[in-house]
């Protein structure tokens, strides 16, 4: 093997994968623009939906490989849910003290007459989802719509899916209980999921199913690809990932939803393991740090972009004045420069909330974490 292809043994970090995340918020952020632009009509954009079940699996993959040894006792594993609640629960706060803002601007503005706004205050966006909102307990069936911050809701199943992992990984310690059990979880998942919305439709109503899906996936993977990692030649690697790459890409252009979206689960665990297994060999186009820091800022990207999306969207109908019946009535390529633009936006606030939100109380928190004293 040439040192331009040479392949570590078991990295800690994947480059690939953290870009391939990047990618996958940057396509739901896309997925959630409803102006007029060919990006709206293009069915891979309107297909973003299921990069929500990209994450699932790619969570439960990363997090076994990251933490499956670690777990075993009861100390341990509240140590492991205390640094996923300062991942996760800091960027959440931050985001929905924005809709917060927004929804009593939103009342400010038509108690006092002060301007028409974009939608009515405080609904659905309710007292009582914003406590649950607050309790993270939003995603778990208790209402049929995401609430406040939408994509929210998948932040809420991750954390008590995790729970559920760090259970079962310290109770079933061994290989074999533990595949069986998370077969088990994701056969569950699948036929709620599938009963419940015919397909991968199901956010904060039946969404922890989805979830439980997506995630036990994912723990299977990371068996399978230590099995497999160092015994594939990299050129087939390589080639492996650019076809799986191209197949996704179709299938997401002629997807319609329903069974077809059953498909994209096989898909997106082939790219995960081909991603996987490929990322120890070098160079990887995936590494170059550009497509790497869109990795780095996409669970930003994916938790503020609703926030920008409703700025544009006031700013479009509002100080624009452009009617908006089902698309905003401008021309489809004005439409894509605004897109361009808000892309550009997101990732500017994104980057600012990574360092200054999301990255700093993770760093504060981790450390108060592991300076406490170990328990065995």
């Amino acid at each position: 093997m040439t040192k331009s292809a040479e392949v570590s043994a078991s990295p800690r970090f994947f480059p690939g994968l953290e870009s391939l995340r990047g990618f996958a918020a940057l396509l739901v952020a896309l997925y959630h623009v409803s102006w007029r632009s060919h990006f709206a009509y293009s069915n891979f954009v309107r297909n973003g939906a299921l990069m929500v079940d990209f994450f699932f699996i790619l969570s439960g993959f990363v997090l076994f490989h990251s933490y499956g040894a670690k777990l075993g006792t009861l100390a341990r594993s509240l140590r492991f849910m205390a640094i996923r609640f300062g991942r996760l629960y800091p960027l959440h706060l931050a985001s929905l003290a924005a809709f917060v803002l927004i929804e009593c601007a939103k009342w400010t503005a038509i108690h006092w007459r002060l301007a028409a706004v974009a939608g009515v205050p405080f609904h659905p966006n309710t007292p009582g989802a914003l406590i649950a909102n607050l309790l993270l307990i939003h995603g778990l069936g208790i209402y049929d719509q995401p609430t406040w911050n939408n994509p929210s809701w998948s932040i809420s199943v991750e954390f008590y899916i995790y729970a559920l992992f760090a259970l079962v990984v310290s109770l079933l310690p061994r290989k074999l209980p533990l595949l069986a059990v998370s077969g088990a979880l994701a056969s569950v998942g699948l036929v709620i999921s599938w009963k419940a919305a015919g397909g991968l439709d199901s956010t904060a109503k039946y969404g922890f199913f989805r979830g439980l899906l997506g995630f036990f996936c994912g723990v299977i993977l990371w068996h399978v690809y230590n099995a497999l990692r160092g015994r594939t030649p990299p050129r087939i690697l390589g080639a492996m990932n650019l076809v799986l790459g191209a197949a996704l890409a179709i299938f997401l252009t002629v997807l319609h939803r329903g069974l077809g979206d059953f498909i994209a689960i096989p898909l997106f665990i082939a790219i995960v393991l081909i991603t996987a297994l490929h990322d120890a060999v070098r160079p990887n186009p995936l590494d170059w740090r550009g497509v790497v820091w869109l990795g780095t800022i996409s669970y930003s990207v994916y938790m503020v972009h609703p926030v920008v999306i409703w700025c544009f969207e006031f700013v479009l109908q509002y100080v624009l004045k452009l009617p908006r019946p089902d698309y905003y009535a401008m021309n489809i390529w004005t439409g894509d420069a605004v897109v361009i633009l808000y892309s550009a936006v997101v990732l500017a606030v994104s980057a600012w909330t990574f360092r200054h939100i999301e990255d700093r109380f993770r760093r504060k928190i981790r450390r108060a974490v592991e300076n406490r004293p170990h328990q065995k």
